[in-house]
């Protein structure tokens, strides 16, 4: 049976990520340095950044014993690396007013600025910096039915964080930290981006000596799981919070919780 032209590209990223982070030529559309690939911690992750080429995605994969001996080494073993500038793929351009999905999407959660727009995907593109350097962005779908509904373009960040403040919030997307973020004072915003937290998640939050975890209300059971955890890992007590909707909606009694949790 003929593969699929997904399965040849995730085939094909699984083989070139094994020994870590992969850059190199596309073999699918001939773009020249143009294709990334990535596997950390059972997540796959591979990308074309060539105008026109549709190759990429996100998997869920089976850790290697590699990847498991790198997880388990102790944390002081490893050598931190210095996190590589993103390249601003050629689809990823500075919104106009001719943009009217981007536009739409923005001003329906109240967010202004500061974004991209990918006139190829469709998506609204949030960058995440370091060390004042782009490294990565997550882009939120707008066009109809497009998936995944949220894209990230290198991986190399495990966080979106917004805001200085003494708490640190943990939520689920980049809209709910934007949202909570103009919502809140003295607060710091982190979206996990994803479904799992690591080593780094853990770190961030460990730097501040308040946590409060609020994610969206059909996530409870991870939200009591996430406080566990960081609770473990840091040492340090964190608060689980229950929401009556989504952050991004804006709920006068969440925005009251909240702010009586992180404001004071």
């Amino acid at each position: 049976m003929k593969k699929s032209n997904w399965k040849l590209h995730r085939e094909y990223a699984e083989s070139v990520a094994a020994l870590g982070p992969y850059r190199g030529d596309c073999p699918f559309c001939k773009g020249k340095n143009t294709f990334t690939a990535s596997c950390e911690l059972g997540v796959l992750q591979y990308n074309c950044y060539k105008l026109g080429c549709d190759v990429g995605g996100r998997f869920d994969t089976d850790m290697t014993a590699a990847e498991i001996r790198r997880h388990m080494r102790p944390a002081q073993e490893e050598q931190p690396k210095e996190i590589e500038t993103m390249e601003l793929p050629a689809q990823l351009v500075i919104p106009t007013p001719q943009h009217i999905k981007h536009n739409r999407f923005l001003r329906r959660w109240g967010i202004v600025g500061g974004t991209y727009y990918d006139v190829q995907q469709e998506r609204v593109v949030f960058p995440i910096y370091h060390k004042g350097r782009m490294i990565d962005a997550v882009g939120r779908a707008v066009g109809v039915r497009k998936q995944p509904k949220w894209y990230r373009y290198t991986g190399a960040a495990h966080y979106y964080t917004i805001g200085d403040g003494d708490t640190i919030l943990i939520v689920e997307d980049v809209i709910s930290a934007i949202v909570a973020y103009q919502e809140l004072s003295n607060v710091t915003c982190m979206a996990i981006l994803g479904t799992t937290m690591n080593d780094k998640h853990f770190a961030k939050i460990g730097e501040y000596d308040r946590s409060v975890i609020a994610l969206d209300p059909d996530a409870v059971g991870k939200t009591i799981e996430y406080r566990r955890e960081i609770e473990l890992w840091t040492g340090k007590q964190a608060t689980a919070l229950s929401l009556s909707d989504d952050i991004k909606y804006r709920m006068p009694e969440d925005m009251e919780k909240l702010q009586e949790l992180c404001g004071r």
